[in-house]
């Protein structure tokens, strides 16, 4: 249960980290392609586990209000 409830939020949390850079990109400073390409390829990897997380903890919210 500890790891179930960890995992949403650190994955939220690398996508907002990941989406962060991408904006600074784009609006303020261009960064070098390796990290651009890196944080892409971070992302990428991150976005099946934050919606596998997403639906797991969906599922427990929705365990919890069922039962009194």
């Amino acid at each position: 249960m500890m790891k179930n409830s960890l995992l949403f939020p650190v994955t939220l949390t690398i996508m907002m980290f990941c989406l962060g850079i991408m904006v600074v990109n784009w609006l303020i400073v261009p960064l070098p392609d390796w990290s651009v390409r890196s944080f892409g390829l971070l992302m990428l990897a991150d976005l099946p586990v934050l919606v596998y997380s997403r639906i797991k903890f969906c599922k427990t919210i929705n365990k919890k209000k069922r039962s009194f």
